[in-house]
């Protein structure tokens, strides 16, 4: 314990030193005060030599900033003194201002470098981009050159292809008169497919109240009104019609069946109808039935 020694390392800069000794006295009362000496100037050029040495710089520029380091850490510490004379107020000079003047020295180097780079970065794709640009317009121009006499080619193609379409003007005007005459005709039958078409709309405003008013009523079928037309023996003739109709619009196929007279064999649609009547979504495929998708077939068997 009495081989203990404790080294207390402060700066004497700012109030924080102040208010340590205010804080605890025994900081001068009971330790041995040192106060480092300056730096001597063999010092600083060793310091500053070995700060700058990973930057890359000419011997005689080193030497020059090294020079420049010491006299302003020195400069500095010989105001301070006039200054301490004159004022009697103490401005402390300490190595930590000598390493952070080195250190501000280098960071702005570095920056300054870092801009010259890229402006010269910038620079150098100017020229390449000239230089392109050069190369590209002596390539065209030799190119211009070398279709100087295909140009005369084209042009002596362009006077013969006037002529050829002067000849051609006179046969396609020949042409529009037989066009207009077709036209004409063709105008005639216009009129008579306009006219169908008017009664087609005709038939259709007709036809679309009576689409809207079946899809209405489709939509308030329930599952028990179809159980009981399935259900049904004996259906009403309306009913049989109406199923026969699904029937062949979902193009299900019929039955044969003895004819009334027994001679022959006729089309009967109830018994596949019922069939149809027991598929659960038969109601659903009835409300998604592309109406507007009707075959041609189909079509003609329902007129």
């Amino acid at each position: 314990r009495s081989n203990l020694h404790v080294v207390l390392c402060m700066s004497p800069i700012g109030d924080a030193f102040r208010t340590r000794l205010r804080k605890f006295p025994s900081l001068v009362n009971c330790c041995t005060i040192d106060w480092f000496t300056e730096w001597p100037r063999d010092a600083l050029l060793t310091v500053a030599r070995s700060f700058m040495a990973d930057v890359t710089l000419e011997d005689q520029v080193r030497d020059s900033i090294l020079e420049m380091c010491c006299y302003f850490q020195e400069s500095v510490s010989a105001i301070s003194k006039v200054y301490l004379a004159e004022v009697r107020r103490h401005n402390y000079v300490t190595p930590t201002s000598y390493l952070e003047i080195l250190q501000a020295f280098r960071s702005l180097l570095d920056a300054k470098r870092e801009e010259v780079s890229q402006a010269k970065s910038r620079y150098d794709v100017g020229l390449t981009k000239l230089q392109s640009t050069a190369d590209q317009v002596a390539g065209m121009q030799e190119e211009l050159q070398a279709l100087q006499p295909k140009l005369v080619i084209a042009r002596k193609d362009a006077d013969e292809l006037m002529v050829v379409i002067e000849r051609d003007t006179a046969e396609a005007e020949k042409t529009r008169e037989i066009v207009s005459k077709d036209e004409a005709a063709a105008n005639v039958k216009a009129d008579a497919a306009n006219k169908i078409k008017s009664e087609c709309e005709a038939g259709l405003a007709e036809a679309i109240p009576a689409l809207e008013a079946a899809v209405k009523a489709l939509s308030t079928l329930k599952k028990s009104d179809v159980d009981e037309v399935k259900a049904m023996k004996a259906p009403p003739a309306g009913v049989k019609l109406t199923m026969e109709a699904v029937c062949i619009m979902k193009e299900v196929a019929p039955v044969k069946v003895p004819a009334p007279d027994g001679r022959s064999k006729i089309d009967d649609f109830w018994d596949p109808a019922k069939k149809m009547m027991a598929d659960t979504k038969f109601l659903q495929s009835l409300m998604d039935f592309d109406k507007d998708n009707i075959p041609p077939a189909v079509i003609s068997k329902i007129k």
